[in-house]
């Protein structure tokens, strides 16, 4: 009964019960790794350091940090990314017109902490709050007058464009039929490949099928 308990009623209880499905976001890109493993990668994954005190602007390195933080700050190039509707701005704002001014003034501030270019990215869709979500691009994109817009549409990669890289190594390319096996789960059997050509379904003996990323997951082929 963790979500009714985290659900009382407030506002402030649905922003945390939105945290709790985001952290299960997080944590399913590391669950076909080793446990040990999985849980290092994760850890080093959620303990972001979000206090910009800390922050050296003499360092050659990217620095990543929520809008608000960003206040006051400025940078050659930025990256917003995230510009979709029902996130930035966020769903919650949707039908608020002030909360919506709120939102259009920090999405400003990102903006104008770019000195040279600015880059607003968004997805076509995602993985966000334990499901998978697809949303229009964000409204205040629309917003910035098209002269001054250079557009660039990426299109995904097919699954057969799609290389798997494992330790900064190519790996071998697997397909369904292939005999693997797994560090954690013994040997199977990859009985599907799915239509990103990186997630497969694998049967494995009294284990049962597994879904897997084949660029992350620990295999090998067994030749």
């Amino acid at each position: 009964k963790y979500k009714d308990y985290i659900l009382d009623g407030t506002i402030e209880g649905e922003s945390r019960w939105e945290n709790v499905q985001e952290l299960k976001s997080v944590a399913e890109h590391f669950s076909d790794l080793a446990p040990l493993d999985g849980l290092a990668a994760f850890l080093e994954e959620v303990s972001l350091v979000a206090d910009i005190d800390t922050w050296d602007p003499a360092s050659d390195a990217v620095t990543l940090m929520t809008a608000h933080n960003a206040k006051g700050l400025e940078f050659g190039v930025v990256f917003m990314a995230g510009m979709e509707e029902a996130l930035f701005p966020h769903s919650k704002s949707l039908m608020e017109p002030t909360a919506m001014e709120e939102e259009r003034r920090l999405c400003y501030v990102g903006m104008t902490r770019a000195k040279k270019r600015l880059y607003m990215v968004h997805a076509k869709s995602r993985l966000l709050y334990g499901g998978i979500q697809v949303n229009l691009p964000s409204r205040f994109i629309g917003d910035v007058p098209e002269e001054i817009i250079e557009s660039s549409n990426v299109k995904a990669q097919s699954s057969n464009e799609i290389k798997k890289f494992k330790n900064n190594k190519l790996t071998e390319d697997f397909k369904e039929g292939d005999k693997i096996e797994h560090s954690k789960f013994g040997q199977g059997v990859i009985v599907q490949i799915d239509g990103d050509g990186d997630t497969a379904q694998v049967a494995f003996a009294g284990k049962g099928v597994k879904k897997l990323s084949l660029s992350v997951a620990p295999l090998k082929k067994i030749k």
